[in-house]
């Protein structure tokens, strides 16, 4: 009599739950979370270290008198940049092959670099406004060598790149907003989808 209503459940119903029943693995982070995010971190280690190797390179060159360069406090900024966003694409791909590998650390490595590039792509926004005429003078400066090499070479006056400061400002303000907005955008949907475990 007791054994049968073991066997019972509410209603008189017998359990269909097998007694040993194991819940389905669900992974700490779902698994297309992971693989862009690795596929993101490699493709931010390429980017950001190319431009900073560039810059490096470009310190070391021979350049016009009247060419601008980034020198003192700006420069470091500018390496801090390239130098960050390098080692968080090399710690995103860490973090996406733990979270495939269904780790429990995976999730946690990435929501905190989610929170950290943020972060660094709001400090970048403040300090490129910040340094606003190092980055204008300099950009004027390429572009008018830009325009007295084509005019020395004797090229027609149509094909010499005539970009007003005014034009300039405005583009690298657009350029400023917008370059924040798409970093953060990645972070963003790590942080909305990571807020629980996923399912696939």
């Amino acid at each position: 009599m007791s054994e049968q209503a073991d066997q019972d459940t509410f209603g008189g119903m017998s359990s269909l739950t097998p007694e040993n029943y194991q819940p389905a693995w669900t992974p700490q982070v779902p698994q297309w979370v992971a693989v862009v995010s690795i596929v993101v971190g490699v493709l931010g280690m390429l980017c950001w270290g190319v431009q900073g190797t560039m810059v490096l390179g470009m310190a070391g060159m021979d350049h016009a008198d009247d060419m601008p360069l980034s020198t003192g406090a700006h420069a470091v900024f500018e390496m801090f940049v390239y130098g960050s966003a390098t080692l968080l694409g090399l710690w995103l791909i860490i973090a996406g092959s733990g979270a495939a590998s269904g780790t429990n650390w995976g999730r946690a490595a990435l929501r905190w670099w989610a929170w950290i590039r943020i972060l660094l792509a709001i400090i970048g926004l403040i300090g490129a406004f910040y340094w606003f005429n190092n980055v204008l003078e300099a950009s004027m400066g390429y572009v008018e060598q830009q325009m007295a090499e084509a005019a020395s070479d004797d090229a027609p006056t149509a094909e010499i790149p005539v970009v007003t400061e005014n034009a300039m400002r405005a583009i690298i303000t657009v350029w400023i907003v917008v370059m924040p907005i798409a970093i953060s955008v990645w972070p963003v949907v790590v942080l909305i989808v990571t807020r629980r475990r996923g399912t696939a």
